[in-house]
């Protein structure tokens, strides 16, 4: 294995869990905690990369998620810090378009995606839809049994935030990026 790294960054992405060190080879991405590998991709085995937007703490960040046949390696643009949250993007952007880079050989055999995976999508349509049919029957009962106008309008908030909810995360076509607009737009540096 070639051990001249194209590109490291670290990273946590949880506050309760180790943070860790992600290193790009020219054949390899790897995640280690301390002195111990927690997952090793072959960029030859790497089938997908997504890109999607995730909450850190109260403020959302880029996330990449790297697959291959041993699971996935993900890396974000915040990391968890002194209670919150640190900017993370340079770091991030540099290890991002490195990956992109080296995988530039195996482009029409990837996947390249943005957004959330589909399972993520039904959980979050599901809640959705649970918390706008738990409001309507919140609201016909204060409306049709209890005969209150005030408990009935309580519940309001409620369906509407639930339908938002179900609306947002439909189950829809995963989007497809170009990577190599991707390199061309963050590899002149932050902010390009």
């Amino acid at each position: 294995m070639d051990d001249k790294p194209l590109a490291h960054m670290a990273d946590q992405r949880n506050p309760l869990q180790p943070a860790q060190t992600l290193t790009l080879y020219a054949d390899r991405l790897e995640s280690w905690t301390e002195d111990r590998l927690v997952r090793r991709i072959a960029l030859s085995d790497v089938t997908q990369v997504r890109l999607a937007v995730e909450m850190a703490g109260s403020q959302s960040q880029v996330v990449c998620r790297v697959t291959g046949p041993a699971g996935d390696i993900v890396f974000g643009s915040r990391r968890a810090q002194k209670g919150g949250f640190d900017d993370n993007v340079v770091a991030f952007q540099t290890l991002m378009v490195a990956l992109h880079e080296a995988l530039r050989p195996r482009f029409d055999q990837l996947s390249f995606v943005e957004g959330q995976s589909m399972g993520f999508k039904l959980i979050m349509a599901g809640l959705g839809v649970t918390m706008a049919a738990i409001a309507l029957a919140f609201m016909g009962w204060f409306a049709l049994v209890e005969e209150s106008a005030l408990l009935t309008v309580a519940g309001f908030p409620f369906l509407v935030i639930g339908g938002y909810l179900a609306w947002m995360f439909r189950p829809t076509a995963p989007l497809h990026y170009d990577p190599e607009k991707l390199i061309e737009r963050f590899s002149g540096g932050v902010g390009t």
